[in-house]
């Protein structure tokens, strides 16, 4: 009898993890064409809080994507977007997300961050306020298709923030338009 229940949770040990596998992959490259996500390119990946975060373009669009790393690999998680490069009546884009990972017990462990595309060439840098938060100067990245922004927030956002535009001729702007 012994033999045979021990038999029993090898047997389901095995069936955990090989179910577990197929959901997680060797390589952040696989997590993502395994994802069946339509992806053209990839622009910009940064590590935050154990997890990956993926900037990515599909045609004119751009979205972001968030890939956990597990013990076993990467897991594709969420993608969300979209902002378009090609919205030349708008100087600065932006798009907030609440990006949720697998194993969070509570709103503080949302990846929480705002995003756009940079439509004119004279701004040099931005600076996002959120709510109960000092300034922080955006990371902006320039890609084959344009200059995209990103900045993360301590705490979910779910309205606009505030926004600082320093110009390369030293003037600064605040707000969206």
């Amino acid at each position: 009898m012994k033999v045979k229940l021990a038999v029993f949770f090898l047997l389901l040990m095995l069936l955990i993890i090989f179910t577990y596998y197929k959901v997680n992959y060797r390589d952040f490259d696989e997590a993502i064409k395994e994802s069946n996500v339509p992806i053209d390119e990839v622009f910009h990946t940064i590590d935050f809080n154990d997890h990956k975060i993926m900037f990515y373009g599909d045609g004119d669009v751009l979205s972001i994507a968030l890939i956990d790393k597990t013990v076993l690999g990467f897991r594709w998680v969420f993608g969300t977007g979209s902002k378009q490069f090609n919205e030349g009546d708008r100087m600065l884009t932006r798009m907030f997300s609440n990006l949720e990972p697998t194993r969070k017990k509570s709103d503080n462990e949302l990846i929480s961050l705002t995003f756009g595309v940079i439509n004119d060439a004279s701004i040099e840098t931005l600076e996002i306020k959120y709510k109960d938060q000092d300034f922080t100067k955006a990371t902006i990245i320039e890609t084959s298709k344009g200059r995209i922004w990103y900045c993360f927030s301590e705490t979910p956002v779910n309205y606009d923030p505030e926004v600082k535009v320093n110009y390369m001729d030293g003037t600064e702007k605040t707000g969206w338009n």
